[in-house]
């Protein structure tokens, strides 16, 4: 369990928290590049509990700036996008990229008072398909975007496939990922002879945690056994501070993303993509959810209609805590839960845990020694930080990012870490196959 103190470090994100400045020093997703038009209307969005708008300006430029104007506190969001400015729809105060006020017309002419005033306005910047935003100190000079392998490679070979809004803290969702024993149980199918479309199956629940401290987050391993007494391996990355890079297959690398909105909102944005071949599909999320009871997905399934007046307007999914996460009792006599995706699942049940867990009251066991370490880490850095001004891990070193996991069968005895490196690390296209079978029934 971790103490009120170390839990209130760890979750909470808002300006000038402890947690909140780590955050800030990294780029953060914030939309697709899709979503914002040039001149066009701004996008509410919140980032670590301040609301922001993103929008495009007519060169193209990307930026987040405070929702209010300055002058009376009427919301920007109503008012004009065009050339090169953001107008207050109250009075016409208009404010460029940087958050400068370039137009004051309601001021007499020969007024230099517009020069004197700005606005809050974050740095934006663009990566394989996504707007990002930095929040931090050195908006004159902010590091580099991680240089993810998905946002180096054509964009056919990518897929944004996953993007909703949880209702809870983004340290649970992250939590899931860390989490390799949870597998075969939430998303497990109720019969081994079923088809492998109702849920995953294998007869180790249990698994032996191999961890890997990393410069950038931590590297583990759960090792089963397999029928045929090869070893079936499946290796998970945790990068700073919120990136989980589940168990990866020869068709594609995944990657989950749980950006902290506030306390007790979460900003979850999941990808895949293959290193040389294109995936197939639009590239972006889709709302069909399958027909046949039982059958699992892995999409988020449908939004609510838009939420206005609220940020990330149209990333609000149906399945929630009000609908059951749309857990069908049919379904439920096939697999674990009923709900109809992989996702809604991993959902379920960490908002069921309430808005913000409160971990002095678990009871971790053994393969809880990933999630545990990860904390310690985040923890930590924060705490480095904030003390002695350590700058965070990755921050400066955006090249670090480029990195894959696994899931695979070795002989018994093998070096998983060696052989599974080249991959890992990206220094081979080629998916790791020492000539023994995919591991089975997955």
């Amino acid at each position: 369990m971790l103490s009120a103190e170390d839990t209130e470090l760890l979750t909470r994100v808002g300006p000038g928290t402890p947690m909140g400045d780590l955050m800030r020093q990294y780029w953060i997703p914030a939309v697709y590049s899709w979503e914002l038009e040039a001149d066009g209307q701004p996008l509410r969005v919140r980032f670590l509990g301040e609301d922001l708008l993103a929008w495009r300006a007519t060169d193209g430029t990307v930026a987040f700036s405070q929702a209010l104007c300055p002058h009376r506190g009427a919301g920007l969001y109503y008012g004009r996008n065009e050339q090169d400015g953001l107008r207050c729809a109250y009075h016409g105060w208009k404010f460029d990229v940087s958050g400068q006020c370039i137009e004051m017309p309601n001021e007499p002419g020969e007024s230099n008072f517009k020069n004197k005033v700005r606005i809050t306005s974050y740095k934006g910047g663009e990566f394989g398909g996504l707007v990002w935003i930095y929040m931090g100190p050195r908006q004159d000079n902010p590091p580099g975007i991680p240089q993810f392998e998905w946002g180096l490679i054509p964009d056919d070979q990518r897929s944004q496939y996953r993007k909703a809004i949880y209702e809870c803290n983004w340290m649970q969702g992250l939590e899931g990922e860390m989490d390799s024993t949870h597998i075969y149980v939430l998303h497990g199918r109720n019969r081994e002879d079923d088809a492998a479309k109702y849920g995953l199956f294998h007869t180790g629940l249990s698994a032996k945690f191999h961890l890997r401290d990393t410069e950038y987050g931590l590297l583990y391993a759960a090792e089963r056994k397999e029928r045929d007494e090869n070893i079936y391996w499946r290796t998970t990355q945790f990068l700073f501070p919120f990136y989980g890079m589940f168990p990866g297959s020869p068709s594609s690398v995944p990657l989950s993303i749980y950006v902290p909105v506030d306390d007790t909102h979460t900003l979850h944005m999941g990808l895949r993509w293959h290193p040389t071949e294109r995936i197939p599909g639009t590239g972006r999320p889709s709302p069909e959810l399958p027909k046949e009871p039982g059958t699992l997905v892995d999409g988020m399934g449908p939004m609510r209609p838009e939420m206005k007046g609220r940020y990330f307007s149209h990333w609000w999914p149906e399945a929630r805590i009000e609908t059951d996460f749309l857990m069908d009792l049919e379904a439920k006599k096939k697999n674990m839960t009923g709900i109809p995706s992989v996702r809604l699942q991993d959902e379920a049940v960490i908002t069921s845990m309430g808005a913000i867990m409160d971990r002095t009251k678990e009871h971790l066991c053994t393969t809880d020694a990933s999630i545990i370490k990860v904390r310690r880490k985040l923890i930590a850095a924060a705490r480095a930080l904030r003390e002695f001004g350590t700058v965070p891990p990755g921050v400066d070193n955006p090249e670090w990012y480029t990195l894959r996991s696994c899931n695979v069968s070795l002989p018994p005895g093998a070096d998983w870490e060696a052989a599974l490196a080249d991959w890992h690390y990206a220094r081979t296209k080629e998916y790791p196959n020492p000539g023994v079978a995919q591991p089975s029934m997955r």
